[in-house]
């Protein structure tokens, strides 16, 4: 092998290494050259770990604190300076560090901080140096300007908490958008809730999954929310129920238990609430009210032996 193979082939396996967050020891291990590592040293590994993201967080509060107590002794430029500005630098040392895998444990929490502290300090420029109006223009602007940096670092640098703030920043964007044009909060909250599962389930088919029980939450609540309160006290209510059901079918096929807990709890109060309204004042209550219990025994257990018989297979622990 060349000197220009062996570097493109060194060059080809750190990549990947870093893409996949795969460690020398693991490396190490998969080529045969070293022994399994023990149980004390991925306990030391571990602990390791555990006081890096404390010192982590001490660090954020620190800033915090410091932030909080100077608040008012400092100039409007001294606020932006100290929000916006230490929310840049953590974003920059973000990006150094991903290029160098020793520090590849703090990338993470300097990106966290970054999307704490630099829509802060959008929010505190706007608010120092605004001149009224409509906030939600400050907030389209701030959560669109976070959504491109955000998802213009994930296109190189694929990390998987990237992907969940740019999409987290983007919603907020879209909700805003159609706020500021007039749109029912009810379709919002369908519209918005929908895209949002309909991209977890495109996510769900990549390496990127992990962060998709979060959208799934998110997305089917906000989505069944806004369906109700659009179909409330209308005579098709009842759509409500068969989307409630079509999200359970749906969790079966991309196996997801967020999405089954979604839908198994919106079945649940509609039919409480269906319940309510219509049996509230009748001489059948009681016998509503065993009803209902017994459909909640033979949903609770129907969700269960879909987890059981379904989800358990394909995705334990997601």
């Amino acid at each position: 092998m060349s000197d220009a193979d062996r570097a493109q082939a060194l060059h080809d396996i750190s990549t990947l290494a870093k893409r996949h967050g795969l460690s020398l020891q693991d490396i190490a291990e998969a080529l045969g050259d070293v022994a399994p590592v023990s149980h004390g040293s991925r306990r030391k590994e571990l602990l390791i770990r555990v006081l890096g993201y404390i010192g982590g967080t001490f660090v954020f509060a620190g800033v915090c604190v410091f932030i909080a107590l100077q608040w008012d002794s400092m100039s409007p430029a001294g606020r932006v300076v100290i929000t916006l500005g230490s929310g840049v630098a953590a974003f920059v040392l973000a990006v150094l560090a991903q290029r160098d895998g020793r520090f590849d444990k703090a990338t993470t929490a300097l990106f966290l901080m970054a999307t704490a502290l630099e829509p802060t300090g959008l929010i505190v420029l706007f608010d120092e140096y605004g001149e009224g109006g409509d906030w939600r223009w400050a907030v389209l602007i701030v959560c669109g300007t976070m959504a491109a940096q955000f998802g213009a670092v994930f296109v190189p640098l694929g990390r998987a908490t990237l992907l969940l703030v740019s999409v987290a920043f983007a919603t907020c964007f879209a909700w805003t958008a159609f706020a500021l044009l007039d749109v029912d909060g009810e379709v919002i909250a369908l519209v918005v809730g929908a895209s949002l599962v309909l991209a977890a389930t495109g996510v769900d088919r990549t390496r990127h999954r992990p962060v998709t029980p979060a959208w799934y939450l998110v997305g089917a609540t906000a989505a069944l929310a806004g369906l109700f309160a659009i179909l409330e006290r209308t005579p098709i209510e009842v759509v409500f129920l068969l989307a409630a059901a079509g999200v359970v079918c749906l969790s079966v096929a991309v196996r997801s238990r967020t999405l089954l807990f979604v839908a198994t709890l919106a079945i649940l109060a509609y039919t409480g609430w269906f319940t309510s309204e219509h049996f509230a004042d009748s001489v059948g209550w009681p016998i509503a009210l065993v009803v209902f219990g017994l459909l909640l025994i033979g949903l609770s257990a129907m969700a269960f032996r879909i987890d059981r018989t379904y989800l358990q297979r394909g995705a334990a622990g997601r």
